[in-house]
């Protein structure tokens, strides 16, 4: 008989009991949350993952984002961990993840080959200056950090990620002809990074930002508050999952024409495959 996960891989399986764990424990705590990036996509354009994704991204206030991160631990079932930069591991991302640590996917991506847990990526919705000047003033400074940033841990960096700029492709082969990145530290430019989101708190912005998604540096993730608003469901395989209100508008600041799909050789941006693992039970 077929089940409603049988039409996903492997991964995506998998990742799937990861996001029922962690929606369940963000309903417990009532915390809001908004899908982001792929997985809001995936939502109104596939009705589930896009086909050929490998993770789930969820953007949280920052104030319930702080809170979740101090709660979610003692919630979660054994096989599931709260990740983030400051903990004893080598997650070196600013945003957190829950992941199970009973399988890995290969990130194959980055000059450094390296087995990452199978993950749901929590990202904080932070606040930017209302005014104008003040505002591009906060993102030249978020850009520096996060140029730093990446530097620093640039061996970690997917340089194979397709639709780069040009101009992030001279960068990342400066980086790595002058191995400049050895003057910066990991640790200092996220807490410094940590400290710039902090700045300006949601509840007096008129704008919310994922800063740390995948096109970040476009600021192409930083709306008005309406386009989030309170939320609304979506189907997402056999769940629903709450997204932004103006999922139209979030979408094409995003990806533009959000229902063609892109070519077949740009679809794996994490450049990952999974780890042969035993099936969940």
């Amino acid at each position: 008989m077929d089940t409603p996960e049988q039409h996903l891989n492997d991964t995506q399986r998998y990742i799937l009991h990861v996001l029922r764990e962690v929606t369940r424990v963000l309903d417990e705590l009532q915390i809001p949350y908004f899908m982001q990036g792929g997985t809001m996509l995936g939502a109104i354009r596939h009705g589930g993952f896009i086909p050929w994704d490998d993770d789930v991204d969820l953007g949280i206030p920052r104030a319930d984002y702080d809170r979740l991160l101090k709660e979610v631990s003692a919630r979660l079932p054994e096989n599931l961990e709260l990740r983030t930069y400051d903990d004893e591991t080598d997650h070196h991302y600013y945003f957190a993840r829950i992941v199970d640590t009973r399988y890995q996917i290969r990130r194959m991506g980055s000059l450094e080959e390296r087995l990452e847990n199978i993950w749901v990526d929590l990202f904080p919705l932070d606040g930017m200056p209302n005014g104008f000047i003040s505002r591009q003033w906060h993102k030249f400074r978020l850009l520096m950090t996060r140029l730093k940033f990446h530097l620093s841990c640039f061996e970690k960096v997917n340089i194979k990620r397709p639709g780069r700029p040009l101009v992030e492709r001279i960068i990342i082969r400066i980086a790595m002809l002058t191995r400049v990145g050895k003057w910066f530290n990991t640790r200092k430019q996220l807490d410094k990074m940590d400290r710039l989101l902090k700045k300006y708190p949601p509840e007096n912005s008129e704008y919310l930002v994922n800063f740390t998604g995948q096109t970040s540096y476009k600021f192409n993730e930083m709306f008005k508050k309406e386009v989030y608003g309170d939320g609304v469901e979506y189907a997402f395989e056999d769940m629903t999952l709450v997204g932004p209100e103006q999922y139209d508008a979030y979408l094409k600041s995003l990806y533009g024409d959000y229902m063609t799909p892109p070519r077949v050789e740009d679809r794996n941006a994490h450049a990952a495959e999974l780890v042969p693992v035993k099936e969940v039970q």
